[in-house]
């Protein structure tokens, strides 16, 4: 099963509109929002949550505030995948099904976990911030940006794989941080994305081979919530099904 998810940072609601105005794939995707959007109602892709929960801020009103603004979302994600045993705790407690903060980047096998504190985790297999950031912050073997191993992995393999993308580094075609980071204003400010996207190959580029490679393997994206159900109910979208010890991490049903 294959996810595409996107986290809305720095997008407002021109900006969105623009990218879903040139932005095609096949299946639902799943938003995790700054904000709400009017571009977005109707279009069939799954919604959420992306709070912002800095450390001086007050995390309960920005809780609460991003619960009312998507009253019915069933996942959650937050900017820069903060998460903590006594937020999940909240988040069960306030109607979500599951998280999808915890990366393991270009994992095979990956499938939803039970956490203890009331709510399913998935994890994620890919975020582009990550990858094209690795060899600033990563240790060890750092493995090149952009892998297509990592996508023909997910087309092949058994398991949930979940790719996170950030709108505005497809819109810019992000080959990097530093280039990100020194045109993010003038994104922000409105300037025209013809005169800030990169010309080589980028976050775009590799995005475009993605969604291109899951078509002509005769797959689709999955809403999370909808790859969820599939997994509780044994249909991984392969002919496995579900060992006893997967199965002995399932939430208490109803």
């Amino acid at each position: 099963m294959i996810c595409l998810s996107f986290d809305t940072d720095h997008m407002d609601e021109s900006r969105m509109a623009e990218f879903l105005s040139v932005t095609r794939f096949a299946g639902r995707g799943t938003f995790f929002c700054t904000q709400r959007y009017d571009c977005l109602l109707g279009a069939g892709h799954e919604q959420g949550p992306h709070p912002f929960l800095n450390p001086a801020a007050d995390w309960e009103k920005e809780l609460s505030r991003k619960r009312e603004e998507f009253p019915q979302a069933a996942g959650w994600r937050s900017h820069s995948c903060v998460f903590s045993n006594m937020l999940a705790v909240w988040l069960g407690q306030n109607g979500y099904t599951y998280a999808s903060t915890h990366d393991q980047f270009g994992q095979a096998g990956i499938v939803p976990t039970w956490h203890r504190w009331g709510l399913w985790h998935l994890p994620i297999y890919y975020m582009d911030t990550m990858d094209f950031s690795a060899a600033r912050f990563g240790r060890g073997t750092i493995r090149a940006p952009f892998d297509r191993g990592l996508i023909q992995g997910a087309i092949e393999s058994p398991g949930l794989f979940i790719f996170d993308f950030h709108p505005i580094h497809i819109m810019l075609n992000t080959p990097d941080a530093e280039y990100y980071l020194a045109r993010r204003d003038k994104f922000r400010a409105g300037e025209p994305i013809q005169d800030l996207r990169f010309s080589g190959y980028g976050t775009a580029s590799y995005f475009n081979e993605l969604c291109a490679d899951i078509q002509n393997a005769g797959l689709q994206s999955l809403g999370m919530e909808e790859a969820l159900g599939q997994f509780l109910t044994g249909d991984k979208g392969d002919s496995r099904t579900r060992s006893d010890e997967e199965r002995q991490f399932d939430a208490p049903q109803a």
